[in-house]
């Protein structure tokens, strides 16, 4: 706790433009070879309740059907802006768009996920409600390429809200738990401003820079309601059930350029004070993941750098436990369980469907008492009434 206080002035609040009362929202899309998600997509976008909005598509070099179809969409609703640019990376695309908007709420997308009808209405109100929030989320569906459900976002943790500015350190990035991804994720125009532009270098996950930064900026809106599906169909950049050497080394280059987006953003807050910042990065446990993937007998001394690395303690308690408890794991669990914290393994996928089968049954029950007492209330004002006639 007395590392918490002693950092919490670091992190302050940053104060936002005032909004309109119906603002403009601009839908950031980074596509890259999601041409048969694409029609499905803009269209979740040109079906929402609330019509003040434009959609900006940044295409990042397809060499698929994409380009037909923006062509298409575009030749049927003058609100679709499409970019081409030569491949850099999704980080990349969704700085051209966000160069492009004009909206004074930011609206992330994936090409390949889904928004529910309501979802900008939802978000806008949220905005509007709550001045000082500028970070707005929401519960998502995980969903199959047929978009069968798959379970919800967040697994199993609860959607953060409020000012969080108090649960980080100066020690390393922390993302909280619960927080989904791009496509649930809204930004004030003030806070997007400093979160972009995002570095180039992270080329995938570019999302995850979002997830840092924005709670130290900002109080965080929490809309408690499913309003997108975020799809599963084996391409995503974590999508998959099976991780290799090679795929532990992407996480890990990505958690490496996350370090850096953290440390310069912290180190422009606490200019006068960049002594209590790591001046470079620290060892990571990802780190040592892939070299236990790869065999390398080195990963028991990485494991020791990583677990007394101010990394690990910038972490939450529940990753931290996790890290501890993986060294004791044999290989073949340890491999499994990668795959279950950094992808989308069988497990995690049955897991979703089984608590979302006990979330049905809990708001069921919720309803059904619910009716219970409100079925009750007349029937005793009617007892009450009689008993004052006689």
């Amino acid at each position: 706790m007395k590392g918490t206080q002693q950092h919490t002035p670091f992190f302050k609040p940053v104060p936002l433009s005032p909004l309109s009362r119906r603002p403009l929202v601009s839908v950031l899309v980074s596509n890259y070879n999601y041409g048969s998600f694409l029609m499905e997509a803009i269209g979740s976008v040109l079906q929402q309740t609330y019509e003040n909005y434009e959609v900006i598509v940044s295409d990042d070099g397809s060499t698929d059907r994409s380009r037909k179809v923006l062509q298409s969409l575009q030749s049927v609703n003058p609100r679709i802006t499409a970019i081409y640019q030569a491949n850099e990376g999704q980080s990349s695309a969704l700085n051209s768009a966000f160069r492009k908007s004009r909206g004074e709420i930011i609206c992330l997308m994936d090409a390949d996920d889904v928004f529910r009808p309501e979802k900008l209405e939802s978000l806008v109100e949220a905005f509007v409600s709550n001045p000082d929030a500028g970070f707005a989320i929401h519960r998502m569906m995980r969903v199959d390429k047929l978009r069968k459900p798959l379970g919800e976002i967040p697994l199993l943790s609860q959607l953060p809200s409020g000012w969080q500015g108090g649960a980080f350190n100066l020690k390393g990035p922390r993302a909280l738990s619960g927080l989904p991804p791009s496509s649930g994720m809204a930004l004030h125009r003030t806070i997007a401003d400093l979160v972009f532009p995002i570095p180039i270098t992270l080329r995938t996950c570019a999302d995850t820079a979002v997830q840092i930064l924005a709670p130290l900026m900002t109080p965080i809106l929490s809309v408690d309601r499913i309003l997108g599906e975020y799809r599963i169909h084996g391409a995503n950049n974590l999508g998959r059930n099976h991780f290799g050497t090679a795929d532990v080394q992407r996480i890990m280059f990505n958690d490496n350029q996350v370090w850096d987006v953290w440390r310069n953003y912290v180190a422009a807050q606490a200019a006068s004070r960049t002594d209590l910042i790591p001046a470079q990065r620290t060892p990571s446990m990802l780190e040592y993941a892939h070299a236990r993937f790869a065999g390398d007998p080195s990963s028991r001394t990485l494991y020791r750098l990583g677990i007394n690395s101010p990394r690990y303690q910038a972490m939450s308690a529940m990753y931290r436990c996790y890290w501890k408890m993986s060294s004791a794991m044999p290989d073949w669990l340890f491999r499994r369980s990668i795959e279950f914290v950094y992808g989308q393994s069988t497990a995690k996928i049955k897991l979703g469907r089984i608590l979302d089968r006990l979330r049905w049954m809990r708001r069921r029950y919720g309803a059904v008492l619910r009716s219970m007492k409100g079925s009750t209330y007349p029937r005793t004002a009617s007892i009450i009434s009689k008993s004052s006639a006689k």
